[in-house]
């Protein structure tokens, strides 16, 4: 509340104090750049002023007061910078943790899912070791059933699979019935006339052979490892890589063979696994007729 009076009253001092010393001036002296300089002493003769009257204080004092608006307007754009430089680096932290607690938990499950497969796996050995060799081969030949069955019907419901007679056809489910020699029956026989062609069922690769039993033959690997037998042909087609259709053999009655037929096999997986093939003739062999009933009619 005091405090103007009192800077007014100095002020009144300072300009008191600059006439009195003005009025001691020595002679102004003019430079060659024409600004004047005078020297200009105070009541004390040990101090002394040079004053600059062309330039003057007031143009720097005044240029001080424009600076302090700049200084504070630097000072503010300083701090907001700064401000926004905190907020990145605390957003970093906060992302930073995250990642940390992510991959925390990321490592406890895959913990956790590597401990409950020991665990399973232990409580799977458990289980067969306290079950028969009887249970076990019981087992063993129901899983191995289970596939077969999934395999037939995946090629009695396939778009892909011909019926490997290329003609009127009939035949009918003689699967595991006795033949000469005690044997059991284990494919379908296709009846068909002479030469009529013989087709691959699948992509695969076909070899012809003699067999001893069944004459002329062919034998077709396919593509996804399932093996397909056919035999008493008359005569060979197309062997080496086969697409579905291609004529790879006749229709005849070779070997003990009674009557033309051909005698056809389906083993899912590979050779040896031999299953009934008539579901799949069944289904995919639509140019057929019933038994009994003439090809000719």
């Amino acid at each position: 509340m005091h405090r103007q009076p009192c800077v007014l009253v100095a002020l009144v001092a300072l300009i008191a104090c600059f006439a009195s010393t003005a009025a001691q001036a020595a002679p102004s002296n003019e430079t060659s750049n024409g600004a004047v300089e005078s020297v200009v002493f105070t009541s004390d003769a040990s101090q002394n002023l040079v004053i600059d009257r062309a330039t003057g204080l007031l143009p720097l004092i005044s240029a001080a007061a424009d600076l302090f608006p700049l200084t504070s307007l630097g000072i503010a754009s300083a701090e907001r910078r700064l401000r926004v430089v905190v907020d990145l680096l605390t957003q970093a932290g906060l992302r930073h943790r995250s990642a940390v607690s992510a991959l925390a938990a990321a490592n406890r499950l895959v913990g956790d899912n590597v401990r409950d497969a020991t665990q399973l796996e232990s409580s799977y050995g458990d289980v067969l070791a306290g079950i028969s060799t009887t249970q076990r081969a019981r087992l063993k030949r129901e899983s191995h059933a289970r596939r077969n069955h999934s395999a037939v019907v995946r090629q009695a419901t396939s778009s892909d699979w011909v019926c490997p007679v290329g003609g009127r056809t009939k035949f009918r489910d003689s699967w595991w019935e006795l033949r000469s020699g005690n044997r059991r029956h284990d494919g379908v026989d296709l009846v068909g006339h002479r030469n009529v062609p013989i087709l691959a069922p699948v992509d695969g690769v076909v070899s012809h052979r003699w067999d001893t039993l069944g004459g002329w033959s062919f034998d077709l690997v396919a593509t996804n490892g399932d093996f397909y037998f056919g035999t008493h042909m008359s005569g060979f087609g197309k062997s080496g890589e086969v697409r579905a259709g291609d004529i790879i053999g006749l229709m005849g009655d070779t070997g003990n063979a009674e009557g033309v037929h051909l005698h056809f096999e389906y083993h899912p997986g590979g050779r040896g696994n031999s299953v009934n093939a008539y579901p799949i003739v069944d289904a995919q062999c639509t140019n057929r007729v019933p038994m009994g009933t003439s090809l000719y009619d």
